[in-house]
């Protein structure tokens, strides 16, 4: 039986557990949990509660944001500079402030782990995961780590970026906002991703890439169908706006890019070039991404303590920088303005290109704190660098090396995380400049198709797939196809030969357990199949005679021919074409080896896709107070009845169904009215019933 929240106001919809521990802690869980249910009856709309709620954890977001970059710049200050000298001491300072800073991130982050001992939120990955797989559960010390340990990465010359933690951290402020207000699972949800836009929105000055963002990577797939709907998009639109706002507040407009030249329009000698920049930036968008995961993987594999990994990618990171360039130091600010305004030149882009991809890996895949978006900027801007040079060589044009820099910096992000439309929005805010928007459309566009050719996941699902998190949107493709038919294959029956007599053929078809028998031939090739009603039909048809063989019985048409190694999605879809129950699988000389039905195929898809998504549903009580959120937990599905006469005038007390069946009625609509659900009320024919069971429970009430 499904075990459901109480309907009462004070328990759903802003309900939480109080906390076990001590009387400050159920104290403090007391008062945001009455907080929250007398400004959700104050407001009793609520869609305006929704949006105030947003309002607070955007500006909330916001502040964090800008106590975030407050540390970051005192961390980079803190950390000594080495000056160019090429000395004893200029090489120990090269390569010993950036180990130092990763001995400091490897002990706060296995601190943190002792400490803490909850999941660590500290990126974009942990976000979805945490959308996808806990509700929105986040917690506060999560995000304090998060921002310590960026600042120390950073500050010691870490080839990371701030925008990653800066999403992060947001949502970890929605999350525990929504916790300490009691919210539901549907609003804690909306609130992780209201601070996520405002974090990614104080960190560019971009309130509308932070909302599109958020739409996209964060929430693409992790509640499917909700992403286009206004009752997602105006949270994350409100909250975007107050967390750049208070940034502003805190920080003025601190912009990542200034100063950058306008561009004019472009010729058709130069849009060949930006879709050559295209297709080179989704085949480097998904080296990036491939690198950063294989460096991470190759560090899981070395026998050493957690807590000096890190230093030992810090230290190859600081023999890269003194052997070629600091710039391949921090998040690359510096060189991203000198490529945006023409001043890298192509040999040096070249070299930062890849050293950057490789200084990157080194960083986050051996526990450095940060995230990969400047990075990606960096090696955009310098890929950008190149074709925009050798299309200065061989077209001139009007839009100048700096104009491609911009671009690729647009292209490489999309490649990277799959997302046309973030990159798209987020340049276009930096830079207001109408002039760049054909190019940067088509190569960010163009950028994720070649991407996606070349490899269906990008970082963000390579990173998730290493935490065992698959979301909604690909589990149904990652059940199917990654599962194979020797998984759920019978063994092979007995089969026919084309030569068998009629009374063979008949005796085999009413014995035959799996309803179809298979022909075969001399060499034990399958050739066609019969099953009982295809030789009624035969008979009533006048068809049969007495000498008749397998061979002239046998249907062949439609036939398919499965392969052990074959995929359960490829399965289904011949199973859906042939119309057969029992689908034949042969061995490459098309001898039967077994045999797989079609039940098999959707009891599988069912347990694997169906039954582990958990569903929250909303209820309305009456008109005089917001919906309460109902969650049904995992196999539990919500089904509408409408009342007829067969249970008109009775009760539910009458009817029973929770002791009959097991299920749970949530609402009880009548016309346009919703009425409380009372047990001895008389049921009308034409009522709606809204009923929370498994499948299974509800075949049973439809029954009655």
């Amino acid at each position: 039986m499904p075990v459901v929240e109480s309907t009462d106001l004070r328990r759903t919809g802003y309900f939480k557990p109080l906390s076990p521990g001590g009387r400050i802690e159920r104290a403090w869980a007391g008062a945001g949990l009455s907080l929250g249910r007398r400004l959700a009856m104050v407001v009793r709309d609520d869609h305006i509660f929704v949006i105030l709620m947003a309002a607070v954890v955007g500006a909330t977001s916001g502040a964090a944001a800008g106590l975030l970059m407050t540390w970051i710049e005192f961390a980079v200050d803190s950390f000594p500079e080495p000056r160019q000298t090429g000395d004893v001491a200029w090489w120990l300072f090269v390569l010993g402030v950036p180990m130092l800073g990763g001995l400091l991130a490897g002990g706060l982050r296995s601190l943190a782990r002792r400490l803490i001992r909850q999941p660590l939120v500290l990126g974009v990955p942990g976000v979805v995961e945490a959308v996808a797989k806990r509700a929105g559960v986040l917690h506060g010390p999560s995000g304090i780590v998060c921002g310590l340990g960026t600042g120390l990465t950073i500050g010691s010359g870490g080839s990371t970026g701030h925008e990653g933690p800066s999403v992060a951290i947001g949502a970890t402020v929605g999350g525990v906002l929504a916790r300490f207000f009691g919210l539901g699972r549907r609003r804690r949800v909306a609130m992780v991703g209201a601070g996520s836009a405002a974090g990614i929105a104080a960190a560019f000055n971009a309130p509308l890439a932070g909302v599109i963002f958020t739409a996209e990577v964060v929430f693409g797939g992790s509640i499917g169908g909700d992403v286009g709907t206004m009752s997602v998009f105006i949270p994350l639109i409100v909250a975007a706006v107050c967390g750049t706002f208070v940034s502003h507040a805190i920080r003025g407009e601190s912009l990542s890019f200034t100063d950058l030249p306008a561009h004019a329009g472009l010729t058709l000698g130069e849009l060949a070039f930006y879709v050559v920049l295209a297709v080179a930036a989704g085949v480097i968008g998904t080296v990036f991404a491939r690198t950063v995961v294989r460096i991470g993987h190759a560090f899981e594999r070395i026998r050493a303590p957690t807590w000096i990994k890190p230093a030992i990618g810090a230290l190859a990171v600081g023999l890269l920088a003194a052997v070629f360039s600091q710039d391949l130091l921090g998040a690359g600010h510096s060189t991203v303005d000198r490529a945006l305004h023409g001043e890298l030149g192509w040999r040096w882009a070249a070299i930062l290109l890849l050293l950057k991809i490789i200084a990157t890996g080194l960083t986050v895949g051996s526990g450095g704190f940060g995230g990969t978006f400047l990075p990606q900027m960096y090696v955009g801007a310098c890929l950008g660098t190149l074709i925009g040079s050798l299309a200065a060589l061989v077209v001139g044009g009007s839009q100048g090396v700096g104009a491609f820099a911009l671009v690729g910096m647009g292209a490489i992000f999309g490649a990277v995380m799959h997302a046309p439309l973030t990159p798209i929005v987020m340049v276009f805010e930096l830079t207001q400049d109408y002039g760049i928007m054909l190019p940067l459309m088509l190569s960010c566009i163009l950028a994720v198709v070649v991407a996606r050719r070349i490899s269906p996941k990008s970082l963000l699902a390579l990173e998730l797939a290493d935490r065992g998190v698959v979301l909604e949107r690909e589990a149904e493709r990652d059940v199917m196809q990654r599962g194979h038919v020797r998984e759920l294959m019978m063994s092979a029956p007995a089969v026919l030969t084309v030569g068998a007599g009629l009374q063979e053929v008949s005796q085999a078809a009413l014995n035959a357990e799996l309803h179809a028998v298979f022909v075969v031939d001399s060499d034990g090739g399958v050739m066609g199949y019969i099953n009982g009603k295809t030789l009624a039909q035969q008979v009533l048809l006048a068809q049969v005679h007495e000498a008749s063989t397998a061979r002239d019985l046998m249907v062949t048409r439609g036939l398919p021919l499965l392969h052990a190694d074959d995929t359960l999605a490829g399965a289904m879809v011949a199973s859906a074409r042939s119309g057969l129950e029992i689908l034949p699988v042969v061995d490459a000389a098309r001898r039967l080896v077994g045999v797989l039905r079609r039940g098999d195929l959707i009891t599988h898809y069912s347990e694997h896709v169906l039954l582990p998504r958990e569903e929250v549903v909303q209820v309305r009580t009456n008109a005089s107070v917001p919906d309460q959120e109902v969650g049904l937990g995992k196999g539990i599905v919500l089904e509408r009845l409408i009342v007829g006469r067969r249970w008109a005038g009775r009760t539910l007390a009458e009817l029973g169904l929770r002791q009959r069946t097991g299920t749970t009625v949530l609402e009880w609509c009548r016309g346009d009215e919703t009425l409380a659900v009372d047990p001895r009320a008389p049921l009308r024919e034409g009522d709606a019933l809204a009923i929370a069971g498994t499948r299974e429970q509800i075949l049973r009430v439809r029954a009655l």
